[in-house]
């Protein structure tokens, strides 16, 4: 079989860089993305505690094998320490440890249709 790809293809091919990396890596956790949806929703900054709330709500109507297990609680500890960073670094979200409030970021537009990709297929 004939190789299609030649050296200058590869070459203009554009992988994204470090930005493209790290919104995938925020994108291939399950929670952030319910959490993306959830902060578009409410348009309006959003309580760690509703979050948690809200997360442990819709993994409880998942099927027992997509279920984490996990109790409020732990969801919202996880959020502070792991997800809500992580998404803040990455400037899909503000949060503010202080007030334990969480906001969509206005620069999102490459989030959706990275999403609405995701979700089509």
């Amino acid at each position: 079989m004939e190789d299609r790809v030649s050296e200058t293809d590869l070459a203009e091919f554009d992988a994204g860089g470090d930005q493209q990396d790290k919104l995938f890596d925020v994108l291939s956790n399950q929670r952030r993305r319910v959490l993306l949806h959830s902060l578009q929703a409410s348009q309006l900054p959003v309580s760690v505690g509703k979050l948690a709330t809200k997360l442990a709500t819709w993994e409880a109507q998942q099927p027992l094998s997509d279920r984490s297990g996990d109790d409020r609680t732990t969801i919202e500890m996880t959020l502070v320490h792991n997800h809500l960073p992580k998404m803040a670094e990455a400037e899909l979200i503000t949060y503010d440890n202080t007030e334990q409030r969480v906001a969509l970021a206005n620069q999102t537009d490459n989030v959706w249709v990275h999403l609405q990709t995701m979700t089509s297929s």
